[in-house]
């Protein structure tokens, strides 16, 4: 505002006419009074038009600072605006006072807040054009412009009223454009060339609030999205949530993040950029900011040497900021953001929000590798163990190289798989492959011959979509065969083979597929031991059958005795459920009972009389005999309770050690009844036999003395049941 000139000073007047008549009467003349006068009033004019600018200034300041003070406590970015067209009015005093801020979407500028005498006029949402007028010269001049003279047209189509004095100033953050204060007054020449520092002063501490404002609702946003991230998992899902997050903290036309992962890129995007295209354009720059660990800010894409070879049509990708994603200094991956949508460059601020991304990222993304390699792991082991179960299931080699053949195909997707199996002597024994159809077998028998002759994985390109791989089937013992895999190129596999997967499956194939193999041989050979053993143990029970009839040879009254005694302590051992292996010894105890009278003289052996006392006590020698000498032959070892033991009685009266009850082995006890129901039924040299119902009445009066009452029972309920069996006596 222009200050004021009409400010009379009477005394100095009077003061300066006194000093002219004395020095007309005495000492100067009257002209060079009157020059001298003059002079004094133009010095005492600037001296206040001087103090009333300081006057103003200091206004402006006062108002600017209280400005400051309000504008700290106000977080709304209208509101703001809104203060700031009240200040102007009251200090400037103009017709018209608005803010408006520019809206990178329709690049216009669009009414925030309005002030003045003239406000009505201003319809709500007004807009206007960043090109036109005084204020689109403002915008291209980047710098506040005043205009004094009336002009012909109306500033703006809408309102009619003429505005000789105007004042825009551009508000600019960093270069970029955020929008204009414009100033307007109907009296001519309202505006003057010291108002303007105020004006910009006002604008750049608006600016300043709205930019604060801003980077504080990106930093909350970054917050809430941060908590967003550490909830996803997946990680191609977090990948285009960065890239989303990144574009709008940035305010870019585009975001797009890289991820290294397993010797591969990973990439995802957000905007309107697109794919394989792009990924292959950028992989120069992202290399070397992945590689450096250095962010990169490109102005111009198209003009600036690191990138002027990227191949991007699109003119709003025109600025570039790339920012590595570390973890504990360690590169993970790479952030760019490119087309800055307000401005024509990122900025610091810019920068320093995408390395904060960048820091959130690299947790989530070292939580989603985590996640994947479980979830990897998990799978593969729970395939590996339904593979273990089902092949231990499995009752031949074919069943059980059919289920390995068949995980690997599902497990790794594969189009098509196949196993070769060989014998001992180089013979296919096993042939499949999946998917399975009527047509014949087709091995790649090169790759497989290659696989198992180095015992190495074997990789073959077939062509720019399919590839070969083929996995020796091999333990320390010797390489049974090979498993191939046909897998198509895919674009979410990232050109990533599953090498460790398919090891760990073949190295359990391998260890299963040699336990079947184990298992058939262990199998077969354990039925050929079982037919040679049993061929043995009839070799042995002839061998002993010789001998006995060779002791009835030498003893005629015991001649048949000792096959009748074994069918009857059998017949007894089944009813009391004794078990089979016991029923064998039983068997061949009582086949080999009285082995030990071979140590008896023929004398005392076949003497047609009584014995005397010593003859009984040599007799009584026979069971302690017999079990020495089988006690040497292993096999009969187990017998030897009956040889040592038949003698015995339950009340303690038998010999050869006088035991008593329980004390006496139950084979023994078993025996000892059917011993002596084959003697009573069988004619000896000092007595006839007699029939079997006397012969059971005997047995039964000595139950509980010489014989046990529960072998006894088991006698006879042989007879009621009609399971003894009694051969021809």
């Amino acid at each position: 505002m222009k200050p004021s000139t009409s400010s009379p000073v009477p005394f100095v007047e009077e003061n300066l006419s006194e000093t002219v008549r004395t020095g007309v009467e005495g000492t100067y003349p009257e002209r060079e009074a009157h020059e001298e006068i003059r002079q004094l009033k133009a010095r005492i004019q600037s001296l206040e038009q001087q103090l009333l600018l300081q006057r103003l200034q200091n206004e402006q300041l006062l108002r600017l600072n209280q400005f400051n003070q309000q504008l700290e406590t106000l977080e709304d970015i209208p509101v703001e605006a809104q203060l700031a067209a009240n200040f102007l009015h009251q200090t400037l005093h103009p017709s018209l006072c608005m803010v408006l801020g520019f809206s990178p979407a329709s690049q216009r500028l669009q009414l925030l807040a309005v002030a003045g005498a003239d406000a009505g006029l201003i319809p709500p949402g007004f807009q206007h054009s960043i090109t036109r007028g005084l204020i689109g010269r403002a915008i291209r001049a980047r710098k506040t412009l005043l205009k004094h003279h009336e002009i012909e047209e109306p500033p703006f189509k809408l309102i009619p009223q003429l505005y000789p004095s105007q004042l825009v100033c551009p508000l600019l953050d960093n270069g970029n454009l955020e929008g204009v204060l414009f100033l307007a007054s109907r009296e001519p020449e309202h505006f003057s060339p010291q108002d303007i520092p105020f004006v910009e002063a006002l604008g750049m501490r608006l600016t300043s609030a709205w930019s604060y404002q801003r980077y504080r609702n990106t930093l909350a946003d970054l917050v809430q999205s941060a908590a967003l991230l550490t909830s996803t998992l997946n990680l191609d899902q977090l990948m285009e949530k960065i890239a989303e997050i990144a574009r709008q903290s940035t305010y870019a036309h585009a975001g797009v993040i890289a991820v290294r992962y397993e010797e591969s890129w990973r990439w995802a995007y957000s905007g309107s950029v697109g794919g394989v295209a792009l990924s292959q354009s950028l992989q120069e720059i992202v290399n070397h900011v992945y590689q450096t660990g250095i962010a990169i800010r490109v102005r111009d894409i198209r003009r600036d040497p690191r990138t002027s070879h990227l191949d991007l049509r699109d003119p709003t990708l025109r600025s570039m900021l790339v920012s590595p994603i570390l973890r504990e200094n360690q590169p993970v991956g790479v952030i760019l953001t490119l087309g800055k949508r307000q401005g024509v460059n990122f900025n610091e601020q810019d920068e320093f929000l995408l390395d904060l991304i960048g820091t959130h990222a690299a947790v989530a993304i070292d939580r989603s590798f985590l996640d994947e390699e479980l979830r990897s792991s998990l799978m593969v082991t729970q395939m590996l163990h339904e593979l273990s179960m089902r092949i231990a299931e499995s009752d031949d080699l074919s069943a059980a190289a059919q289920v390995i053949a068949l995980t690997a195909y599902r497990m790794f997707q594969a189009s098509a798989c196949g196993m070769v199996l060989y014998g001992l002597e180089g013979v296919q024994e096993i042939s499949l492959q999946y998917p399975s159809d009527d047509t014949e077998i087709s091995h790649p028998m090169e790759i497989i011959q290659q696989a198992m002759q180095s015992r190495q994985i074997c990789t073959q390109r077939v062509n720019e979509w399919v590839t070969l791989m083929a996995f020796p089937l091999q333990t320390h013992r010797r390489c049974y065969g090979a498993l191939w895999l046909e897998l198509m190129e895919n674009s979410s596999r990232n050109n990533h083979y599953p090498v460790d997967e398919v090891r760990l499956l073949i190295n359990q194939a391998s260890i299963a597929l040699e336990r079947s193999i184990l298992l058939a041989e262990t199998r077969r050979q354990a039925h050929e031991l079982a037919q040679a053993f049993d061929q043995l143990e009839r070799s042995y029970d002839q061998t002993l059958l010789a001998l006995m009839n060779s002791l009835d040879a030498r003893d005629h009254e015991t001649e048949r005795h000792v096959l009748r005694v074994r069918q009857i302590a059998l017949s007894i051992a089944q009813e009391m459920g004794v078990p089979h292996a016991e029923q064998k010894a039983l068997e061949r105890g009582a086949l080999l009972h009285d082995i030990g009278k071979i140590g008896i003289s023929d004398t005392i052996l076949h003497k047609p009389d009584t014995l005397n006392e010593h003859e009984w006590r040599l007799m009584r020698e026979h069971p302690l005999i017999g079990a020495r000498i089988i006690r040497e032959i292993p096999f009969l070892s187990n017998a030897i309770p009956v040889i040592e033991y038949h003698h015995e009685r339950w009340d303690g009266s038998g010999y050869p050690k006088g035991l008593k009850g329980e004390e006496i082995p139950l084979l023994a006890r078993i025996f000892s009844v059917a011993d002596v129901l084959d003697a009573l039924l069988s004619d000896r040299p000092y007595r006839k036999r007699i029939n079997l119902e006397e012969a059971l009445h005997y047995i039964q009066s000595q139950s509980g003395k010489q014989f046990d009452p529960a072998v006894v029972n088991a006698l006879m309920r042989c007879l009621q049941k009609n399971t003894l069996r009694l051969l021809d006596t």
